[in-house]
C-alpha cells in the first residue's frame, strides 16, 4: 500500500549514491520525481529502474531546483531528499505510521535527525548527529523560496507547526576528498554570485574570522574531532568553503566598483605574471 506522500529528488551525475536512496522509498511512496540537470552517466537508468518519473530541468540553483520539483509533485505532503540520502529503517517506520492514521491538520511539516555518514572510500567515521533538518512538509503550509541562485534550499513555514519524527536521515556527503573539494568549489562559487548580487557587504573583519569559526565548529562542535585525520581533513574542507564564499563575494563587489579601464582582462589567468 502507497502513501499519500511525493518524494522528490534532485540530481547530477548520481549513479553512485541514487539507488541506494532510492531503495529505501520506492515501495511506499505514492511518487517519486528525480529533477536532473543534465547527468551523462547511469543516473537516469537508475531513478527509472525504482519507477521514478524522471525530469531534466536547467540548473538554476538548489533552492530553486528544489521548488521547481516540489511543484511537479500531485501530493500535499512531500518529502525532500537529496540523492546522498538514505532514510533509516526506524525513519522509514515512523513515516508509514505517520500517515496510516492521517497527520495531524496543523502540522507544516516534521523535522528528522540529519546524520552525517561514513564516506563511501570507506574511512572509519563517526557520526555526526548534531541537528535536525525539516524535510518532510505540506506544501500548502511550507514551502521552498526558489529564488534563482540561492542554496537557501530549506523549507520555510508558513502556518502551522513542526515535529519531530524519530529516526535518521543518513547524509552520504562524501565519496571522497577529491568529490568533497570539487563540490565544495561550486557551492562557494554558487554562493558568492548570490551574496554579492544580494548587495550583502562583507568586511574584512567577517574574513579573519570566519575560517577559524567554522573549523571549531566542525572539527569540536560536530565531533569530527573523533574521525582523526580525515575528519581533520573535512573540516578544513568545510571550513575553507564557508571562507571562499565571503572571499569571492568580496572579490566580485571590488570588481564591480572599479572604472572599466580598472578591471583586468578577462584573459588574465594562470601562469600570468
Amino acid at each position: 500500500m502507497t502513501l499519500p506522500v511525493s518524494v522528490y529528488c534532485i540530481t547530477k551525475n548520481e549513479e553512485l549514491r541514487l539507488g541506494a536512496t532510492l531503495a529505501k522509498v520506492a515501495d511506499w511512496a505514492d511518487e517519486v520525481i528525480v529533477v536532473d540537470s543534465g547527468s551523462t552517466d547511469g543516473t537516469e537508468t537508475i531513478a527509472r529502474q525504482y519507477g521514478a518519473r524522471f525530469v531534466v530541468h536547467e540548473w538554476q540553483g538548489f533552492a530553486a531546483q528544489k521548488a521547481h520539483a516540489a511543484s511537479l509533485c500531485r501530493n500535499d505532503w512531500v518529502l525532500d531528499l537529496d540523492a546522498d540520502e538514505v532514510l533509516s529503517d526506524e525513519l522509514v517506520a515512523n513515516i508509514k505510521a505517520l500517515f496510516t492514521a492521517d497527520p495531524d491538520p496543523g502540522f507544516a511539516g516534521f523535522k528528522m535527525r540529519w546524520v552525517l555518514s561514513q564516506p563511501l572510500a570507506g574511512h572509519p567515521f563517526r557520526h555526526d548527529r548534531s541537528k535536525r533538518i525539516l524535510r518532510l512538509y505540506h506544501r500548502g503550509r511550507a514551502r521552498i523560496q526558489g529564488i534563482a541562485g540561492s542554496n537557501d534550499d530549506r523549507p520555510k513555514v508558513l502556518k502551522g507547526k513542526v515535529g519531530v519524527i524519530p529516526g535518521d536521515v543518513l547524509h552520504r556527503s562524501v565519496i571522497n576528498l577529491e568529490q568533497m573539494e570539487r563540490k565544495y568549489l561550486q557551492l562557494s562559487c554558487e554562493q558568492a554570485q548570490f551574496l554579492a548580487e544580494k548587495g550583502r557587504k562583507i568586511s574584512s573583519a567577517r574574513l579573519f574570522v570566519e575560517f577559524p569559526l567554522k573549523f571549531l565548529k566542525y572539527y569540536l562542535l560536530h565531533r569530527q574531532i573523533m574521525n582523526g585525520w580525515y575528519g581533520l581533513s573535512v573540516s578544513i574542507a568545510g571550513a575553507n568553503r564557508n571562507f571562499m564564499r565571503l572571499a569571492k563575494a568580496k572579490e566580485i563587489q571590488m570588481l564591480a566598483e572599479l572604472e572599466p579601464g580598472e578591471k583586468p582582462s578577462r584573459s588574465a589567468g594562470v601562469g600570468d605574471g
